[in-house]
């Protein structure tokens, strides 16, 4: 039977039933990485701090040690049974991984993505922008050599497609006249006419 309280350096630690870690409700702190800031240091980001003997009450720094995050994943996850790791897939299946699907379409989701790649952008994790001349426009702009750099913008991409894209000659799928189309366009009727007839019978033109 596992003691309620534990104390360290004048501070009290209740023991959570449900992880069987021990926190201080005032400082919303679990013991062992207390005892690690204390006894060793800051806990560098990324890092955790694993019980060796896997005994959560056993918070003595002898019985502690600094794993990254990977680390402590592997460790803990070998130490499973076949059991264990089966019903972990299948919960994972099942319930966890569902309900992220569904998170990450939400807009919560969806703002937490755009904030990420916001924030990833200032880091510089994601490159650094170059600085290219519009092949339309003529205006400067910035952004990353991956992402192309000729058009300052979608309009400007649209309009140099008109004015030096070629063309290619096609069949309109709905009443099979040929018609002249800019090769990168996915366009299959010669007419707005075709086009409406094409789109009100998506099985017989679609496919």
């Amino acid at each position: 039977m596992h003691e309620k309280f534990q104390y360290y350096n004048g501070l009290k630690f209740t023991r959570d039933e449900k992880t069987g870690y021990y926190l201080n409700s005032t400082l919303r702190i679990r013991m062992h990485r207390y005892v690690w800031v204390c006894e060793r240091g800051d806990i560098p980001e990324g890092y955790d701090v694993h019980h060796i003997d896997h005994d959560k009450s056993n918070n003595d720094i002898s019985n502690l040690e600094l794993l990254t995050k990977k680390e402590h994943y592997k460790k803990h996850w070998e130490e499973k049974t076949e059991e264990q790791k089966q019903r972990y897939i299948d919960n994972m299946n099942e319930n966890a991984r569902p309900a992220a699907i569904e998170w990450h379409k939400s807009e919560t989701g969806k703002k937490w993505h755009s904030d990420m790649v916001k924030q990833a952008w200032k880091d510089g994790k994601l490159g650094k922008k170059q600085k290219f001349t519009c092949e339309t426009c003529g205006k400067e702009f910035e952004t990353m050599p991956k992402k192309g750099h000729k058009f300052c913008s979608g309009a400007c991409q649209q309009k140099w497609i008109r004015v030096h894209e070629p063309k290619e000659l096609r069949v309109c799928v709905v009443c099979g006249k040929e018609f002249e189309c800019k090769v990168s366009y996915n366009t299959k009727t010669c007419s707005r006419h075709c086009a409406n007839i094409m789109w009100h019978h998506p099985d017989k033109y679609c496919n």
